[in-house]
């Protein structure tokens, strides 16, 4: 799954076609519910917003929940633990059709977590094979 950050002429757009002068709302951070990582931080936009934004605008909107929009604004660079360690090892566990449905690592802390959010289950494993780590695969055949 390929995100990506919205550009800040994008956002400019985006004030100008709500008649906004800025957004006077927090950011929100999309968490990974497995193990608490960062995913992505967002801009939120209500629902009549994204309503009334042109095509070409809505474009750049992700649905983040069912009737939850947002602005991607920010996505971390490599995968962090967060508990500050550095992964060590990695297991995934795939189903009888192929389809992964579980990623789980260890730290050098002696942590272990599992992450269930597609785009850090990317993320990890991305990082897993550039720092050449031991990545362990099995197969859970269920009937």
């Amino acid at each position: 799954m390929a995100v990506k950050t919205v550009a800040r002429e994008h956002i400019n757009e985006i004030l100008s076609a709500l008649g906004l002068k800025s957004f006077s709302r927090p950011f929100a951070g999309l968490i990974d519910p497995g193990d608490f990582g960062t995913v992505a931080t967002y801009l939120p936009l209500y629902p009549d917003e994204y309503k009334r934004l042109p095509p070409k605008l809505q474009q750049h909107v992700y649905l983040i929940a069912p009737g939850r929009y947002g602005l991607i604004c920010f996505l971390p660079r490599i995968f962090e633990a967060p508990d500050g360690g550095k992964v060590t090892e990695v297991a995934t566990v795939y189903n009888s059709w192929g389809k992964m449905i579980r990623v789980a690592y260890k730290t050098d802390r002696g942590s272990e977590f599992e992450t269930q959010h597609t785009i850090r289950q990317d993320k990890l494993l991305a990082y897993a094979k550039n720092k050449k780590l031991p990545i362990s695969t099995s197969v859970k055949i269920t009937s």
